[in-house]
């Protein structure tokens, strides 16, 4: 229920409800300290209340606030109070693009504020999501013209696809503007909001939106499928600017402009050349459709400047309000209701406009007043659509050479370390066996378990690590998993690699909190890593940077990791952690043997960038001592090996011929493998490496306990294929033990002893060829 005016929220004195939406309702409120108004957004979905949802929205909150940029709208404060999350941000005057409209020259004005503020939250690793009209809040000097244009909800978008705040799966999105790659089920990355701004100038200009359809399905194909239209059939006038819109529109975000402040600035360019870059903008109601806005409040006229600031003359249609009456923060979609399956508005409300405070599908019709307030955080400009992910990500819209569907690993669904493996099945039920002396194999107890047994409380099991700390005296280690979306970790914690906020060890499944939808884990060495919406967050002992914080400062609970998103992929190895983020390597934590390929060995406690790969798809790490031994004494050692452009990748030692040239030289650089070409994983530990492509496996490198599946226990330095298994869509390898998943098959060999490879029959230490395991 809205809180009545003159009461309070969180210290703030309520003045009015400025309007509610899909998540929860925005408040105009005094800040008695500071003696200013601000906007207060009170988020009061159902599952605000879960413990994960409100440290994720801690986290987007904090990363929001810190974007210091004129065109970013200021987030000031934020917290949680009886269990309702809130933010306040500054009250400007303006409305939204959805609800007015711009001169062309206005609106190459505002492209220049709005592709600047992109720019420096890509800069920041902040990707917006979102971009529409109705997120960008434009305000006006006394002479009318553009003063500020504003950027809302950054943050926003993310949140709202909270796995808390729905019991499936789900992706919000703004169908009308969002890139065809994340419709095809890609992260979002900065060319993906130059997609959207293209989307939303288009409209501006053209009076509808660049793709309808009768449908949502339809509409998401033609963003994946149809050529963007030719702004010319509308408006002839701005022929040199359809040019530039096209591109920032093109299919392959490759094509799109190198950042946003080069798509405004082309705009710009392109514009000055036409006759129609200072006239007003006429542009035809649209039609409702999926894609289009409706209603009487979609456009309104340029105003006509009168004596007075603020004093405006309207001609007809809906009307500016006179100063003080705008505001804008961050926006409140009208939807999504969050029900149990995909909500549809018929084709004549799909992106409807409806003003702030406006109720969603099914809910009373507020009376339009001729002077309504406007908030930017409150305008529901375009209606999001909950869609399921099997709706929304449409494999094969972009084309494949296959006739089968392609199978795409996140991380490894098979993982091994100090004689405890751990694999999922085809179900993606999770199995587990070996050493469980911490109650890493997650069954309860601490007893040696001799064959793979179902792991209990887990389902869709998506990702799988085992690994951690061993030494002379001792061995602790500990198992992750991606299940369901959310991160679960046992076993070991004396670190608090469990992320659970203690250092009891755990002999069961324990969830990690303060996560959203997490589809990539990997731990070792007392610490655990987890990419969560394309965030990457860290947990556990630190002594060697490999939190990425910046500090040697353990940390018992997940922390994000600064300076890298939309990651893909990550690995950790005794100290180390690399990740795959808008396609390139960031490294942080120990760099002994040059293993992150920058060209040195200097260690450093925040993420680095490779910059000598580009189009990085997956990576692995590995450690080892004493030239490929698994003992525990010896010489360190260390390697990572990627996959980029198809090709692969490694770097570090080369005592085993890991690095795959036939030499035994060291390598601070990455070094490509030659015979490998269209590599889809690949697997490094202890100086061996295998990688597949095309459904083949080839290994190298060290081989003392016949892991490399050739039939032989001796070292090979150039790549060779491992015969005996096909079809491998996967590879592994962890302490001498490699597996292979191939389709509803795996596949273990390597070392034995004590029946590490789960096969309880077979007493060879040392098994030389692939060995099928049978889970179930």
């Amino acid at each position: 229920m809205p809180v009545q005016p003159g009461n309070t929220i969180a210290g703030y004195r309520v003045v009015s409800l400025l309007g509610s939406g899909g998540m929860g309702e925005v408040y105009l409120v005094e800040n008695e300290q500071l003696q200013r108004r601000e906007a207060m957004k009170v988020i009061s979905v159902a599952g605000a209340s879960n413990p994960d949802f409100q440290q994720r929205f801690t986290n987007e909150a904090r990363t929001a606030a810190s974007l210091d940029h004129p065109s970013i709208i200021t987030i000031h404060n934020h917290g949680i109070t009886d269990e309702s999350p809130w933010y306040t941000m500054s009250y400007l005057e303006g409305p939204d693009l959805a609800s007015t409209r711009l001169t062309p020259a206005e609106l190459g004005t505002v492209l220049t504020q709005v592709g600047d503020a992109l720019d420096y939250a890509h800069e920041h690793h902040v990707v917006h999501r979102d971009i529409k009209p109705a997120n960008i809040v434009v305000t006006r000097g006394a002479d009318g013209g553009i003063r500020r244009a504003v950027v809302l909800d950054f943050g926003i978008a993310k949140l709202a696809n909270s796995p808390q705040l729905t019991a499936m799966n789900s992706i919000v999105g703004t169908m009308t503007y969002t890139a065809p790659e994340i419709i095809s089920g890609e992260q979002a990355g900065p060319a993906a909001d130059q997609y959207s701004l293209a989307c939303a100038a288009y409209q501006i200009l053209a009076g509808e939106a660049p793709f309808v359809a009768e449908t949502a399905t339809a509409l998401m194909m033609a963003h994946v499928q149809k050529p963007a239209p030719q702004l010319a059939a509308l408006r002839p006038d701005l022929g040199a600017v359809g040019a530039v819109l096209q591109r920032g529109m093109a299919k392959n975000p490759r094509e799109r402009f190198p950042d946003c402040r080069a798509f405004a600035a082309e705009f710009n360019r392109a514009l000055a050349t036409t006759g129609a870059g200072t006239q007003t903008t006429v542009a035809p109601v649209p039609a409702a459709g999926f894609g289009n806005p409706s209603g009487s409040n979609s456009f309104s006229p340029i105003p006509q400047q009168q004596s007075g600031f603020g004093q405006q003359a309207y001609g007809s249609g809906p009307q500016h309000p006179s100063p003080g009456q705008f505001q804008s923060g961050p926006q409140f979609q009208s939807g999504p209701q969050f029900q149990s399956g995909p909500q549809f508005p018929p084709p004549n409300q799909y992106g409807q406009q409806q003003p702030y405070g406006a109720f969603g599908p099914g809910g009373p019709v507020q009376r339009k007043s001729r002077k309504p307030l406007y908030i930017g955080l409150a305008v529901a400009a375009v209606l999001a659509v909950l869609i399921p992910v099997g709706v929304f990500v449409i494999p094969g819209l972009l084309g494949s050479s296959s006739d089968s569907p392609s199978v795409t690993y996140t991380g490894p669904i098979a993982a091994s370390a100090a004689g405890t493996t751990c694999m999922t099945d085809s179900k993606k039920d999770l199995y587990c066996w070996g050493a469980n002396d911490h109650g890493q194999v997650g069954t309860g107890g601490q007893s040696d378990v001799g064959a793979p047994t179902k792991i209990d409380g887990l389902s869709d099991v998506t990702a799988v690590a085992v690994g951690g700390y061993q030494s002379t005296e001792y061995t602790r280690i500990t198992t992750c998993v991606a299940a369901s979306g959310d991160a679960y970790c046992w076993g070991a914690n004396l670190f608090g690699q469990i992320g659970d906020g203690t250092d009891d060890d755990q002999s069961r499944p324990t969830k990690v909190p303060g996560l959203g939808k997490v589809t990539a884990v990997a731990t070792s060495w007392d610490s655990t890593c987890a990419i969560s919406d394309g965030d990457v967050f860290c947990w556990g002992d630190n002594g060697l940077g490999q939190l990425g914080n910046g500090t040697t400062s353990a940390n018992k609970t997940p922390t994000k990791v600064a300076g890298v998103s939309n990651a893909t992929s990550i690995a950790a190895s005794e100290g180390s952690v690399c990740a795959v983020a808008d396609k390139s390597l960031y490294c942080w934590g120990i760099n002994r043997d040059g293993q992150f390929g920058t060209g040195g060995s200097d260690s450093t406690e925040s993420p680095e960038k490779v910059t000598t790969l580009s189009d990085v798809s997956y990576v692995s790490m590995g450690a080892g001592r004493s030239g490929g031994s698994d003992t525990s004494d010896g010489t360190a050692f260390a390697n990572t090996c990627v996959i980029a452009s198809g090709d692969v990748y490694c770097m570090g030692a080369n005592g085993s011929g890991q690095l795959g040239d036939g030499s035994t030289s060291p390598s601070s650089s990455p070094r490509k493998i030659d015979g490998i070409s269209d590599a889809t994983t690949v697997a490094v530990d202890i100086g061996s490496v295998c990688a597949t492509a095309d459904g083949e496996v080839k290994c190298w490198g060290n081989n003392k306990f016949g892991q490399l599946g050739n039939g032989t226990t001796s070292n090979v330095e150039k790549p060779n294929v491992v015969t005996g298994v096909s079809g491998v869509q996967q590879i592994t390898t962890g302490w001498s033990v490699t597996c292979a998943i191939a389709g509803d098959s795996r596949y273990c060999w390597g070392a034995n002893s004590s029946s590490r490879l789960g096969r309880p029959d077979v007493t060879t230490d040392e098994q030389t060829t692939p060995l099928e395991i049978k889970l179930g």
